[in-house]
């Protein structure tokens, strides 16, 4: 059928509100999972009781399968019988129970937190990997020169993890793009369309409607999305960002 498989896709309704919502889905969770990334990597940066626990810990998100993790958080969200609903109707902060995964954006909220929790231990151990490499002479001499906190961390702290930094963004960007277990077992891409990413619509076309041309097109448009997105970030990296000249 020569490109008539990529012109289909390309031109059809679905596919650019899947596009659409994989676009909003990493543009929502990305800039927060490296915010709170940087911040748990500060608080794991300091000396306290528990901190080596805490840090094993906070890897089980991440060790434990997508899947699991998202039946976990399904258990919670869960409109009739959800722990999140029981909860908080048990306290009295809601009258009725909220439909977390039947609202479409509720639905979206939902699919981001569970994404966050599973990849945040990574980037923050990788965060906390940079940080502890930086000099403590360095913020020995701030200290004498009366720099505060804010500016130890802006002219110290943000300049020597600013090359993790950079791998982390690529890293959340390309798991944020190719996302499809959390979907696939939290929402399976509902309610409607409301959480169909371009992963999950590629699945849907190759293995429910059994159209392997489509679904073929649609893997080949998402690999070569992810190079474009690699190659627009290390074309936005500053010179020496990631090798120290």
């Amino acid at each position: 059928v020569g490109l008539e498989n990529y012109r289909d896709v390309l031109g059809g309704l679905y596919f650019r509100e899947a596009a659409g919502t994989t676009l909003w889905f990493a543009l929502a969770s990305v800039p927060l999972l490296i915010v709170l990334g940087v911040l748990v990597a500060l608080l794991l940066n300091e000396s306290f009781i528990g901190n080596a626990v805490l840090r094993v810990g906070m890897l089980l998100p991440w060790a434990l399968p997508a899947t699991v993790a998202a039946l976990i958080w399904k258990w919670i969200f869960l409109d009739s019988w959800g722990a999140l609903n029981a909860g908080l109707y048990t306290t009295g902060i809601i009258d009725n129970y909220v439909g977390w995964l039947t609202t479409p954006d509720l639905a979206r909220m939902a699919v981001v937190v569970v994404f966050i929790w599973t990849q945040l231990p990574l980037i923050a151990i990788f965060i906390l990997a940079a940080l502890q490499a930086i000099p403590g002479e360095l913020y020995d001499s701030a200290a004498v020169d009366g720099a505060g906190v804010f500016g130890r961390f802006w002219n110290i702290t943000l300049p020597g993890i600013r090359p993790m930094l950079v791998i982390v963004t690529l890293y959340a960007v390309l798991m944020a793009f190719t996302n499809f277990d959390i979907v696939y077992a939290l929402t399976q891409g509902g309610p409607g369309t409301a959480t169909t990413l371009v992963t999950y619509f590629t699945w849907v076309e190759s293995f429910k409607k059994l159209d392997f041309g489509t679904g073929s097109a649609l893997a080949v448009i998402i690999a070569l999305g992810s190079l474009a997105v690699i190659l627009v970030l290390l074309r936005a990296i500053p010179k020496g960002a990631l090798v120290e000249e």
